[in-house]
């Protein structure tokens, strides 16, 4: 009897120790890990405005943008603000592509699996220093493909969402190093 209160008394404190353990190995003991993004902690806010498109589908550019602002909000320490006059930085960019194309047909020559691609050029411009003679932003081109398959009911615009979601991550990805 005296063994099972020894147990149940020692265990809250067994179980501190290694909490703490854990922590301290979580912080890194001063080995220079961290385990927050390493996001450029001088920029403050971002500008995102609506990204320029050459696609003839409806509204694509203004999704991507939205979905942009939604995931810079989510997973960095940049504040989005509504004017460049506000902004550290701009993120802006061009849709050039978004076609969709056949992979695999039916007998009956009718689509069985499609592909939705999405294809942008993004800019990341620092606008802290204006007199910096290497002020042209560096341009960065990505594309995203995602399949879809129309005889079970799946839509080219889920497709293209999947593809604008796939792309904002990447971008926000990108962000955590210089371009």
């Amino acid at each position: 009897m005296a063994m099972s209160r020894t147990l149940i008394r020692g265990a809250p404190g067994r179980f501190a120790l290694l909490a703490a353990i854990a922590a301290l190995a979580a912080m890194g003991g001063g080995c220079g890990y961290t385990l927050r993004a390493p996001f450029d902690e001088s920029i403050r806010t971002v500008y995102v405005p609506i990204f320029r498109s050459f696609s003839f589908r409806d509204d694509i550019n203004i999704r991507l943008q939205e979905e942009l602002v939604k995931e810079i909000e989510e997973r960095t320490t940049y504040r989005v603000v509504d004017s460049a006059e506000k902004a550290d930085t701009i993120l802006s960019g061009t849709v050039l592509y978004a076609p969709k194309f056949n992979a695999v047909v039916s007998p009956n020559n009718l689509p069985r699996q499609l592909f939705a691609e999405l294809t942008i050029e993004v800019s990341w411009e620092d606008l802290r220093n204006p007199t910096d003679p290497d002020r042209e932003p560096p341009k960065v081109v990505l594309t995203q493909t995602v399949p879809f398959f129309p005889e079970p009911g799946e839509t080219a615009f889920l497709a293209y969402q999947e593809a604008i979601r796939r792309a904002a991550v990447d971008i926000v990805n990108m962000m955590e190093e210089p371009w």
